[in-house]
């Protein structure tokens, strides 16, 4: 009874006990509750806030910005509009570059020889997306970085990082144009005034003006594109840097002359910059970065199918290709593609389509236009617009070949209306064949999509055609382009193989070129003459279809061979001494000074720049009328069309006689008893014109002329016309140099004579290239001098009466030697050393 008794308050004591813990319990799990959802609190906060300034690395001190108290200003303000952000990160190292957005990788550039310099990637302000990826070797020059930056819109989001080296051709103007648009100071006054009172909200690089050698940087900031004539019309979007990130190269020295310099061994290190961009979230119809624009619509007046169909009979566009809107293209392009300037404005839109007149009795209504192209869309682009520009031209015979799987030319072509074709690379970049240098495998790689753009072209998109037109993505065409292969396309239709007794096809006609190689300003004037050539120049050309499927498609080098294609088809094995016509003044204009194989921004100013180009409509590089004699000149029409003198004797067989005829009868023998070219005298033109620059590009600069590639000139015709009043009414002189043949130790044969003399010429010197049997023909200008006869009464333009042609002729090589007399010496340049005399030549051995 006592057990039981005492049983009931224990088992009350129990319950008791077990109520209090429930509710400690209870009490617990909403503490807990609570922690846990004010932890999620905090962090949705923490992440809607805009990310703080990542810190530049210094010499790898980890001083970060938050230590030098910069990441508090008010430089980088709070967005409260913004809906969402991107994540990206940006690595920039030694021989690295890799940019990610969203963890999605946009560039994972790897390799210590593969696109050194300026990494630039433009994303969509709105979405995120990539708009422009371009590689900058600032290393050789930064113009092609500043015009980038130029075109960009307003308000993109810009990512810079650098690989390897970025510094050494990174001007001031270089870097001010890249702190202009990211909102920075360093413009001065006008900067201020351009970004239209922004102030200090427009903050800038901390570390670009501070870039040297082989430092490190990366930065991530919105696009501020100055041009007040946009401005006039939109809201002006300020630039603002969002994060950077910097490592300088730690073995920086100075020298005794007070300038830094760097071990070629060392290098910043790598920094890795991430952070968190807002999107903007406020779409207006006035920005010209929309999808589109109301001047759009105004500008194309209709948004009709330009129903541009071509040829009913034949044409390679059939009825499933639908050839959009003006409106269409450009809505679809500036949509998804950056970079295009005023393409996408909408203040002054781009025009994007092309009528220009056709031309009189043409040849070439159905010769395509294969244009080869790769990764470098912007320079497809200008080369289109020529092409489309271009009279005479058929639009549907125009057609791209991409040597890749790469969207932008494709897109770029789509907005100007031409049909692009990708090939599947044959040779893979991103594989280094048993160590193979990387160029070596491009140029394998360009060699491959020669053959497959050709084949495709013959085989299966134009079966019908017995000729085409080959362009390079780097090319711009002259405005009488078309004009120039529809007169000259007869010369190459008929087979001429009575040139030479030894004929195995050496008389008939390889190709036809828009290029004349020794053709520059000062040794090309005359725009209706031809030349035949024993070289094939290339850049911007035409074949016969027999040529390419009876001989070149079979014979054509494969995949392993290291052949570059132009040089193979140079080989005498394959040319077989064919010769190809060329006009006196180049048809074709080479501007691409970057992302090629063979040339860089030096090469670029050296051989290229200079060259004489048929511009009508510019009025630049440019000369019209001729004293060649014959008949020629501007069709009766205008608008820049030629009518090229002489193609009745453009045949091996009249051509040879015609040169002949002129060495006999015209030709005037320069004095072989010294060399033609002296030394510069500096302190004199100093006195005259003052030398502007003398930097390292290989150009000086005195008074309004441009010195090349060597510190000589050619005098000796020029003192000749100046002392001697019969010399002065000679439009022909011969000069007799010293060659064996070439095809021997071209070297040697070249050093002899002919690379001293082109260099003081200022002409091609790298190789033999541009003769015709042994012969150069120049036309040198003589700076309009007066040679005493009126030009309005012969009826004879003042501009061209002061060129005198030079034939340069080699000895015993020449077919032409055989007119020199035999009182006289071949020259040769003294490689010994021997000095100079008194009169300023070079001794002659």
């Amino acid at each position: 009874m006592n057990m039981g008794f005492l049983a009931i308050p224990c088992t009350k004591a129990a319950a008791t006990i077990m109520r209090r813990n429930f509710c400690c319990w209870k009490r617990f799990r909403v503490i807990l509750v609570s922690i846990v959802v004010l932890f999620v609190l905090i962090n949705i906060i923490v992440t809607l806030l805009p990310a703080g300034r990542h810190g530049p690395h210094v010499g790898g001190s980890g001083v970060v910005a938050g230590d030098l108290g910069y990441n508090g200003s008010n430089k980088w303000p709070l967005y409260a509009d913004a809906a969402r952000y991107i994540s990206i990160e940006v690595l920039s190292s030694k021989d690295r570059v890799r940019i990610c957005v969203d963890d999605a990788t946009v560039i994972d550039d790897s390799g210590p020889s593969n696109n050194r310099g300026m990494h630039v990637v433009v994303l969509n302000q709105y979405t995120g997306m990539v708009m422009a990826q371009r590689v900058f070797d600032t290393y050789m020059d930064d113009e092609p970085l500043i015009g980038f930056l130029q075109r960009v819109s307003n308000g993109r989001i810009m990512i810079f990082a650098i690989k390897d080296e970025a510094s050494f051709h990174l001007t001031n103007e270089g870097k001010r144009a890249m702190q202009m648009h990211v909102g920075g100071g360093g413009g001065g006054a006008a900067a201020a005034a351009s970004r239209s009172g922004s102030g200090s909200t427009a903050g800038g690089s901390l570390w670009l003006s501070e870039l040297g050698w082989r430092d490190m940087w990366a930065m991530v900031a919105k696009h501020h594109n100055n041009d007040p004539e946009e401005n006039k019309e939109i809201d002006v979007i300020n630039g603002r840097v969002y994060g950077e990130s910097y490592s300088r190269n730690p073995r920086v020295v100075m020298q005794h002359n007070s300038k830094s310099a760097a071990s070629s061994d060392s290098w910043g290190t790598d920094v890795l910059l991430r952070v968190q961009v807002p999107l903007d979230v406020n779409h207006s119809q006035n920005n010209q970065n929309d999808d589109w624009c109301d001047s759009w619509v105004a500008a194309v007046g209709s948004e009709d199918n330009n129903d541009d169909s071509g040829d009913d009979n034949g044409s390679i566009i059939d009825e499933e290709i639908v050839i959009d809107s003006q409106l269409a293209r450009r809505r679809r392009f500036c949509s998804r593609i950056e970079g295009y300037g005023d393409v996408c404005s909408c203040i002054h839109p781009a025009p994007l389509d092309f009528h220009p007149s056709s031309i009189p009795d043409s040849n070439i209504d159905r010769v395509p236009v294969v244009i080869i192209a790769g990764n470098r869309a912007d320079y497809l682009y200008r080369t289109l617009k020529s092409v489309l520009n271009a009279r005479g031209v058929q639009q549907h015979m125009v057609i791209v070949h991409v040597d890749g799987y790469y969207d932008e030319p494709v897109e770029v072509a789509r907005l100007l209306g031409v049909r692009a074709v990708q090939h599947m690379p044959a040779v893979d970049d991103s594989v280094n064949g048993g160590g193979i240098n990387s160029n070596t495998l491009r140029r394998r790689r360009v060699t491959q999509h020669y053959k497959s753009a050709l084949t495709s072209t013959f085989s299966a998109l134009f079966p019908q055609a017995d000729f085409a037109i080959v362009l390079e993505d780097d090319l711009e065409v002259s405005v009488d382009f078309f004009s120039f292969f529809s007169q000259t396309l007869p010369l190459l239709a008929v087979d001429d193989n009575s040139i030479d007794s030894n004929n195995d096809g050496s008389g008939s006609l390889y190709c036809v070129s828009a290029w004349n190689d020794q053709g520059y300003e000062h040794t090309a004037s005359r725009p209706d003459v031809l030349y035949r050539v024993d070289w094939m120049p290339g850049l911007g050309w035409m074949l016969k279809r027999s040529l390419y499927k009876d001989q070149l498609e079979s014979e054509w080098p494969t995949v392993e061979k290291p052949w570059d294609w132009d040089m193979w088809m140079r080989s005498n094995k394959i040319q077989r001494g064919r010769q190809c016509v060329v006009p006196e003044v180049s048809r074709t204009y080479h501007f691409g000074s970057s992302r090629a194989v063979n040339v860089n921004p030096y090469f670029q100013r050296t051989y290229f720049d200079r060259h004489a180009f048929y511009n009508y409509n510019n009025g630049i590089k440019t000369s019209f009328g001729s004293n060649s004699g014959g008949t020629g000149g501007e069709y009766e029409d205008g608008g820049g069309l030629i009518h090229f003198k002489n193609i009745d004797k453009m045949t091996g067989v009249a051509y040879l006689k015609m040169i002949e005829h002129m060495i006999m009868t015209e030709g005037q023998i320069v004095d072989h008893n010294k060399w033609p070219c002296r030394k510069k005298q500096w302190n004199e033109l100093a006195k005259n014109g003052g030398i502007r620059n003398n930097d390292n590009s290989g150009m000086q600069y005195v008074g309004d002329k441009d010195y090349y590639q060597s510190d000589s000139e050619f005098f000796i015709i020029e003192e000749m016309m100046n002392n001697d009043y019969a010399m002065r009414s000679k439009k022909l002189f011969l000069l007799y140099i010293k060659m064996e043949h070439p095809t021997g130790d071209i070297k040697d044969a070249a050093s002899v004579a002919w690379t001293p003399l082109a260099k003081c010429l200022g002409i091609w010197d790298l190789d033999i290239r541009g003769h015709y049997k042994g012969m150069w023909r120049l036309y040198l200008n003589q700076n309009n001098q007066d040679d005493g006869r009126n030009a309005e009464e012969e009826g004879i333009p003042g501009h061209s009466i002061s060129g005198a042609e030079l034939f340069i002729i080699s000895c015993p090589f020449s077919h032409f030697c055989k007119f020199k007399p035999a009182n006289i010496t071949a020259i040769w340049f003294n490689t010994n050393g021997g000095g100079e005399d008194d009169d300023g030549g070079d001794d002659m051995l």
